[in-house]
Formats: C-alpha cells, structure tokens, sequence
C-alpha cells in the first residue's frame, strides 16, 4: 500500500507533520504502518518534507510539490509505489 503525504498533516493545523503510529489511517493499515521500518521510512520523508518547504519558500507544508517531494525521495533510494511504478 501506498501511505500519502495527507495522512501526515493533521486537519485543522498548519505546519504540523505526524510520523510514526499517529498518522491517520484506517484500522487495516493502521496494524501494518506501525512496524519499525515504515516508521523509520515516514520519520526520513517528514524530515524530506520539511526541508523542502523551507528551501521552495513555502508558508505550509500543504503547498509543497508533491511530484518534487517523491522525485527527492526517489534519488536517496526511496521505493515509493506499491504498484512498482
């Protein structure tokens, strides 16, 4: 499964990004993103994330480019697509 960038920004907040157990997910995926290394993975592209947001000038991290975030992880080695695309 593929977890989006959405389920680690809290609705109702800004600039605030959530890794790890807290993420928001349904009660099927919540049991298989809680193992270490997919939190270890969310923690590298929260931090990814926030760097990008404060180099691109961005005032949220809702406003980051999606595409220019996953091409970042993609060149440090990141496997994205569940469909491996």
């Amino acid at each position: 499964y593929d977890i989006p960038l959405w389920c680690l920004l809290p609705i109702g907040t800004e600039n605030l990004i959530v890794t790890g157990r807290c993420i928001s997910a349904e009660h099927e995926a919540s049991a298989s993103s809680r193992i270490s290394a997919t939190c270890m993975a969310l923690g590298d592209a929260s931090g990814t994330a926030v760097h990008s947001a404060i180099h691109e000038g961005k005032a949220s991290l809702r406003e980051i480019s999606v595409p220019g975030l996953q091409r970042k992880l993609r060149e440090r080695g990141f496997y994205l697509d569940a469909r491996g695309e």
